[in-house]
């Protein structure tokens, strides 16, 4: 089934078959910025574009387990599904953990990581959770 839906940039219009050909970069970015063809663009071979759409809270499920560091932090940042969470505790990646950690998730699984840092993160926000 065609889809008829059309968005203008910079005075061109595209329909989502346009943009699967689409070169440029910015103008994909522009089609997220405008919540268009979002289940497209999360195949998209740009980890920009596909990071943008994890930012529109579209595709986590798929985004979770990107090859991109950077898309899965960015999906670990706006992700509010506790099994994709829960997938990214042990990710390997340790940015990806510290924004699983800063968000207050798993706490206690991360005391022990083996990234000081982030374990010093849960075990400090675990010990404010017990004075509060």
């Amino acid at each position: 089934m065609a889809s008829y839906e059309t968005v203008t940039i910079s005075g061109k219009e595209y329909g989502e078959e346009d943009i699967l050909r689409e070169q440029d970069e910015y103008i994909k970015l522009e089609c997220v910025d405008l919540c268009f063809a979002l289940n497209i663009l999360i195949n998209d071979e740009s980890a920009l574009v596909r990071a943008a759409v994890a930012r529109k809270k579209v595709g986590h499920e798929m985004l979770v387990n990107d090859s991109n560091w950077r898309v899965r932090a960015t999906v670990a940042k706006y992700c509010d599904d506790e099994k994709l969470l829960d997938a990214l505790i042990n990710d390997e990646n340790e940015y990806v953990r510290f924004i699983v950690v800063k968000r207050g998730y798993a706490l206690k699984h991360f005391v022990n990581d083996q990234d000081e840092e982030i374990a010093s993160i849960a075990r400090h926000s675990l010990q404010n959770q017990q004075t509060v």
